[in-house]
């Protein structure tokens, strides 16, 4: 017999990008602001965000107020104000113009949406790497020197199971550090992670995959233990067609750009493209078909709306009604088949009592014609005679 198995891990998915996970950049200018400097900002939004999952928006304010334009704490006239959005439309941040004027205020002012040194650290290791937990140190020392021996030991842990498990990886865990006082210069990752923007006493930790997305929940103070980090990394590794829920292959992914070189390194890894449409559409049924503990409906997270991702592909449970009349009458038949040896039939039952009439007839009929047939013989022999 032929068998089918998955090719693809936890891991492996969690490099997909199935399109409809996008931050929004909305760019607000007014009518103090340079057509050119308008123009600077779209040509610069196509370079930077062309290959991350951010889209670029620019709204002029001098044609009307825009909905999301409420959500500004307070708007310099002729200066470009920037609100980044979360996928799910719940979320937002506020992007500053630079005010220090550099000499490309435009390129700096998008490129903070998509890149930090951070992200880009983590970029380069997510690819080669097994997984990557970010580590958020807090200002009390203790518990962050506590905290940061569990991250060590979850990486210990996990690393002699790598070989056993169903695609293994040769690269094991890394930990990324943001100390606290580079906590401000990395507000855009904090927040589209779920973690604290500003330094706090409690360190933080999460743990990522594939083209930055978050596996599980974000861990704080002494939530941050071996056994969660552990379980967290141990799912990574495992494979996708089993029974493991969905939820934990749509965590949220954090604003970052992925170009050619990014593509060609996932590629080497992997062992397949991705981006190839064929494997985004089986990831996407497959994350469609598993078990997900996520609610449906309009308020669904940024990334748990898949069922726009499957193409088409939906499953439903279709419920047959049979006749009541089918249905009482099916137990007492069964009752009559079962029982017909031990105990007499029940003269209730219609067929059953149609039956034993019919038998008696066949049998005086028959009856009646061995007589006749008797008699005839008696009076053809007296003739002879």
């Amino acid at each position: 017999m032929a068998a089918d198995a998955c090719r693809y891990t936890v891991r492996d998915v969690g490099f997909a990008d199935l399109g409809n996970e996008r931050y929004t950049f909305f760019c607000f200018v007014d009518e103090q602001v340079s057509t050119e400097r308008a123009k600077q900002l779209g040509q610069a939004a196509g370079a930077l965000l062309g290959d991350s999952n951010v889209r670029f928006e620019l709204v002029n304010l001098a044609g009307g107020d825009h909905p999301q334009a409420k959500r500004l704490a307070k708007r310099e006239p002729g200066v470009p104000a920037g609100l980044l959005l979360s996928p799910d439309g719940e979320l937002a941040w506020t992007v500053t113009f630079p005010a220090a004027k550099p000499d490309n205020p435009e390129w700096s002012f998008l490129a903070s949406a998509v890149s930090s040194p951070i992200r880009n650290e983590l970029i380069k290791k997510l690819i080669p790497a097994y997984a990557v937990i970010l580590f958020v140190e807090g200002t009390d020392a203790a518990q962050t020197r506590r905290a940061r021996v569990a991250v060590s030991d979850a990486i210990k842990a996990i690393t002699p199971l790598m070989p056993q498990m169903p695609k293994p990886v040769d690269h094991p865990p890394e930990m990324v550090v943001v100390p606290t006082e580079r906590i401000a210069d990395e507000s855009v990752l904090m927040w589209s992670l779920g973690l604290d923007t500003e330094p706090v006493p409690e360190p933080q930790a999460v743990v990522l995959m594939g083209r930055g997305r978050r596996v599980g929940q974000p861990m704080r103070g002494g939530l941050v233990t071996r056994t969660a980090l552990q379980e967290s990394l141990a799912v990574v590794g495992q494979d996708c067609e089993c029974g493991l829920d969905r939820v934990w292959m749509q965590g949220e992914r954090f604003p970052l750009s992925w170009g050619r070189t990014e593509k060609t390194a996932a590629f080497k890894e992997l062992g397949f493209d991705p981006d190839n449409p064929q494997v985004k559409a089986e990831i996407s049924r497959i994350i469609t078909r598993g078990p997900n503990s996520r609610p449906s409906g309009s308020t669904q997270t940024a990334s748990s709306n898949f069922d726009q991702l499957a193409l088409g592909y939906s499953e439903e449970l279709i419920e047959i009604e049979t006749e009541p009349v089918v249905q009482a009458e099916l137990p007492a038949v069964k009752a009559v088949a079962n029982e017909v040896k031990t105990e007499p039939k029940p003269e209730s039952v219609e067929p059953t009592t149609l039956g034993q009439t019919r038998t008696i007839w066949w049998t005086l009929a028959v009856i009646g014609a061995v007589t006749l047939a008797g008699g005839g013989l008696l009076l053809l022999r007296r003739a002879g005679n």
